[in-house]
């Protein structure tokens, strides 16, 4: 009765994470088949790229993120089970009490058990959500933060233009400085300290 709408509060704790953005596709100023002599532009501009999702989940930030979405994930589940636990058990009471019931009365009973439920599920689902909101919360303050450091890190590895990993297609080693950028947010602003609006799940 209530299982299917119960069902989508119980996920597992990879279930609240949303998909990573999708980054517009960049032209490099070359095609496909051309030789690449260096990591230079035609204008001369010294290219670096780096990879915004791995300089987030590999930061001390993020890693501090992800333990406390892990934690909250784990108690939600195991609150899932428990409520599951009790709503199977109030169904099976009622079915054994449908005999001994009139029909209006067992109708009552099961239209109360029915809101319970529902509201159950809301619920869960409310706070699967909070889960996710503090996740997207933690990647805008996070990049809020990032720009002066990777302006510095461009400096120090002799880079002029700064693009997404993603959009290249054909690249030499020693680009990517995601590594630098890692260390030097780590540097700049460690795990973030405590979450303006921290993960809270009554």
């Amino acid at each position: 009765m209530f299982r299917a709408a119960l069902c989508a509060a119980c996920l597992g704790a990879a279930a609240y994470l949303p998909a990573a953005p999708v980054h517009a596709q960049q032209s490099l100023g070359f095609s496909l088949g051309e030789t690449v002599g260096d990591a230079r532009t035609a204008s001369g501009q010294a290219l670096r790229t780096i990879d915004d999702e791995r300089l987030f989940r590999d930061s001390q930030f993020g890693q501090r993120v992800a333990e406390e979405i892990e934690t909250a994930s784990r108690a939600l589940e195991a609150e899932n089970d428990q409520l599951l636990e009790e709503l199977t058990a109030r169904e099976a009471e009622l079915t054994e009490q449908r005999a001994e019931m009139t029909v209006e009365a067992f109708r009552a009973a099961a239209n109360a058990f029915d809101v319970q439920a529902e509201e159950v599920r809301r619920s869960q689902a409310e706070k699967r959500q909070r889960l996710v909101q503090f996740e997207e919360s933690e990647r805008r303050r996070f990049f809020g933060s990032t720009t002066q450091v990777l302006q510095d890190v461009l400096e120090n590895v002799g880079g002029q233009v700064l693009i997404d990993a993603r959009a290249v297609i054909i690249g030499l080693p020693g680009m990517d400085m995601t590594d630098d950028a890692i260390a030097a947010m780590d540097d700049a602003i460690g795990d973030g300290g405590p979450a303006p609006f921290p993960l809270t799940l009554p």
